[in-house]
C-alpha cells in the first residue's frame, strides 16, 4: 500500500492554529488506567443523569417496517453490561473527545474497510452530525474566504449556502448525464487566471442531488485522474451510495418480479466510490445515516487519511464534541449487536427494492402522461430525476416564464423545485429562465407520484407542450 501524500502545504491559517484541546488530552490518562481518580475534569456525575435506559423498537433487517409484525428491541442501560460492546448511558451522555463513540467508530471503521477498502495506509474516520457539519469542516482544512472551490454547474443547495457563507468563489463545471465532466475539469483548471488556483473540487458521484446523475466506473478514474493532474483534494459527498439501481429497466409494478430485482447490485456490486480508487490520501469522504436510517439522528462520518482526520478531530473538540450520546447508543446498539454487518447489508438491499420501485413509478408516469413535454435520463441511483421541460419556441425565451410555469404547477397541485435553485451563478437572473426542475421520488407514495405526474402533464399543456 501507498503512502498519502502530505497536503499541510494547502492548510488555511485557521486549520493551522487549530490543536488538540488540552482538557481533552487528559481523557487519555483516565482511559489509561481505570484505578486513577479524577479531580480533573468538570464531568457531572453520572448518577446525576434522570435516564436509566433508552430503548427502541426496531424492524428486522431487510423487513418492510409498515408489515413487521415482530419488532426487534434496542436497549441501552445506564451503566455497563458485560456482554455488550456499547457503551452505557453513563459514559454517552458525558463529555467525550472529538471522535466519537468508540463503538460507534469500530462498526464504521470495519463497514468503511469491507465496502470501500481504501488503497493508502493510515486512513481514519470520525464522527460528524450529519453531512453538512462534514463539510463545513472539511472545506475549512483548505479554504477561507476569497478562495475558490470547483463545483457541478447544477449543485446540492445547502452545499452552495455553506460555501457562499464561508465567503468561498465557486467556479461550476459542465455536466452530462453522467455527471461532473473531467475534460471540463481540466480545462477549467487549466485555463485559470487567478492568482490562487482552486484546491477543492466537491461533487456528488452517486444519484447527483438534483440531477440524479451517476458517475459510471471509468467516468470515476477519469475524473481522479485529472484531480491528481491539478493536486486537488475531492470532497466525495455520497449520500445515496448505496440506492444504486445499475441497468434494471423502468418496468410497471406488475413487472417487479424477484427476476427483475435481481439485476440490481446489491451491497457486493456496486460502483467503486472514488475513496475506494484514491491512493494519494486527496479524497475526504462524507458518509451519513439520512438516507438509510432516518435524517434527523444527526449521525454521520468522514473517512480520510489520519492527518486530515486529526484537523477534523481539532475542530470537533471545540464546536460539536461528537454527536448525541441518545442517537449513537442507538445507532451502535442495532448495528454492533441486533443487525451487526450482515443485517445493516440486508437492511440497505431492502433500501435499494424499495427505492427503484419508486424510481419506475415516477419514470413510467412520466412515460406514459408526459411524452415529449420533457426530456430527462433515467436516474440509476438516488432520488431524483432532472427534467427539462421543452416549451414551444415561441415562449421559451419570454423573461419569467419558468416562474408562470411554476405557478401552474401549484395551481394543478403539484410541486417540483425550480433548476436556477441548483445553480451555483452569483448572479441568479441568466439561470432564472433555465427550463429544469428537480423531482424526487422519495416521499410521495407510488400512487401519488403517478397521480403528481398526471397533474403536471395539466400544468404543461397549459404553455402548449406536446405529448
Amino acid at each position: 500500500m501507498t503512502k498519502p501524500i502530505d497536503f499541510s502545504q494547502y492548510f488555511t491559517e485557521e486549520t493551522k492554529r487549530r490543536g488538540e484541546s488540552p482538557l481533552k488530552a487528559l481523557l487519555k490518562y483516565m482511559l489509561a488506567d481505570p484505578q486513577l481518580i479524577s479531580l480533573g475534569g468538570g464531568l457531572p456525575n453520572p448518577s446525576l443523569f434522570p435516564f436509566n435506559s433508552v430503548t427502541a423498537e426496531v424492524v428486522s433487517p431487510g423487513s418492510n417496517p409498515a408489515q413487521n409484525l415482530e419488532p426487534l428491541t434496542v436497549t441501552v442501560d445506564r451503566y455497563a453490561k458485560k456482554d455488550s460492546v456499547t457503551e452505557p448511558l453513563s459514559t454517552l451522555l458525558q463529555y467525550g473527545g472529538g471522535v466519537g463513540a468508540k463503538s460507534m467508530i469500530d462498526f464504521i471503521y470495519q463497514h468503511m474497510k469491507d465496502v470501500h477498502n481504501p488503497k493508502y495506509e493510515g486512513w481514519g474516520v470520525i464522527s460528524s452530525v450529519g453531512s453538512t457539519d462534514s463539510l463545513n469542516k472539511a472545506i475549512e482544512i483548505f479554504a477561507t474566504a476569497g478562495d475558490s472551490i470547483i463545483v457541478c454547474e447544477w449543485s446540492y443547495p445547502s452545499a452552495i449556502e455553506t460555501f457562499t457563507a464561508s465567503g468561498l468563489k465557486m467556479a461550476p463545471v459542465k455536466m452530462d448525464g453522467e455527471g461532473m465532466i473531467p475534460e471540463d475539469l481540466d480545462l477549467v483548471c487549466s485555463n485559470w487566471t487567478e492568482a490562487r488556483p482552486p484546491r477543492l473540487v466537491y461533487l456528488i458521484p452517486t444519484g447527483q442531488n438534483p440531477t440524479g446523475a451517476t458517475m459510471s466506473v471509468s467516468r470515476r478514474h477519469e475524473f481522479y485522474k485529472v484531480c491528481q493532474k491539478h493536486d486537488l483534494i475531492v470532497i466525495e459527498d455520497d449520500p445515496y451510495y448505496f440506492l444504486q439501481f445499475a441497468d434494471a429497466p423502468v418496468v410497471s409494478a406488475e413487472e417487479e418480479t424477484d427476476e427483475y430485482f435481481a439485476k440490481l447490485p446489491g451491497t457486493k456490486n456496486l460502483m467503486p466510490s472514488i475513496l475506494s480508487i484514491d491512493t494519494d490520501g486527496r479524497v475526504l469522504r462524507l458518509d451519513t445515516v439520512s438516507k438509510i436510517l432516518a435524517p434527523n439522528m444527526r449521525q454521520g462520518w468522514v473517512t480520510g487519511q489520519s492527518a486530515l482526520i486529526k484537523r477534523i478531530q481539532y475542530h470537533n473538540e471545540t464546536t460539536i464534541q461528537q454527536p448525541c450520546g441518545f442517537t449513537q447508543g442507538i445507532a451502535s446498539k442495532l448495528l454492533n449487536e441486533v443487525w451487526g454487518h450482515e443485517g445493516f447489508l440486508k437492511h440497505l438491499l431492502s433500501l435499494q427494492y424499495e427505492y427503484i420501485s419508486r424510481r419506475n413509478a415516477i419514470m413510467y408516469a412520466i412515460q406514459q402522461n408526459l411524452g415529449n413535454m420533457v426530456s430527462y435520463t433515467v436516474p440509476v441511483g438516488g432520488m431524483f430525476v432532472w427534467l427539462k421541460v421543452n416549451l414551444p419556441e415561441d415562449i421559451r425565451s419570454k423573461p419569467g416564464i419558468m416562474e408562470e410555469v411554476f405557478q401552474s404547477m401549484i395551481e394543478n397541485q403539484v410541486m417540483l423545485v425550480p433548476g436556477w435553485q441548483f445553480s451555483p451563478a452569483t448572479d441568479q437572473t441568466p439561470v432564472k429562465d433555465a427550463p429544469y426542475f428537480r423531482a424526487a421520488f422519495s416521499f410521495a407514495s407510488k400512487e401519488e407520484l403517478t397521480t403528481a405526474i398526471e397533474r403536471l402533464a395539466i400544468a404543461l399543456a397549459r404553455f402548449g407542450c406536446k405529448k
